[in-house]
């Protein structure tokens, strides 16, 4: 199961904000982006690394000290957050929310795959997994917090219900 989709299209979202991204929070809390640290490190780099480090800062900056490090994908070659930019203080995502691009909503999937993706809902439900949601229009699943963290009730349930899981895999967030 893909978890965390979302986020990446936040990420690479947020790597194609560039170098404006890169700068706007150092400039608000009154530095620079070399007094930020942005370019003078040897430590993690990459495709989107530096976007979604910049907001990790701010965030860090602006009321959630602990929020972690990025997280590299090697399945995909980027950069993610290390958990959901939603469960950021609300005064830090709105101090930081320039570093994020508008992104265009997600098109809804074809029927076929929106049904397959309804049935593998009922499969969970079905399966123990009772506050399952059904998937939005856009074919993702909004998960309550409870279910963002992988249990052996919930994987029984996926393993259970796989035949019913698109190619493409699923895309999960915070609900």
């Amino acid at each position: 199961m893909r978890t965390g989709t979302a986020f990446r299209r936040t990420a690479v979202a947020a790597a194609a904000a560039g170098l404006a991204a890169l700068t706007a929070c150092s400039s608000a809390t009154g530095g620079t982006a070399a007094a930020a640290g942005q370019g003078t490190h040897a430590g993690p780099s990459g495709p989107g690394y530096d976007s979604v480090e910049s907001i990790t800062r701010c965030f860090r900056q602006h009321g959630d000290p602990g929020f972690p490090d990025p997280v590299y994908d090697p399945g995909d070659g980027r950069w993610h957050f290390g958990t959901s930019p939603g469960s950021v203080p609300a005064s830090a995502r709105q101090a930081c929310q320039n570093l994020f691009p508008a992104v265009n909503p997600s098109p809804p999937v074809p029927q076929a795959e929106f049904q397959e993706l309804l049935q593998f809902a009922r499969c969970m439900r079905q399966h123990g997994v009772h506050d399952w949601p059904d998937p939005t229009v856009a074919g993702d699943f909004a998960l309550p917090h409870d279910l963002l963290t992988k249990t052996p009730a919930s994987d029984a349930a996926t393993n259970a219900c796989s035949r019913y899981i698109p190619s493409g895999g699923l895309d999960v967030s915070a609900g």
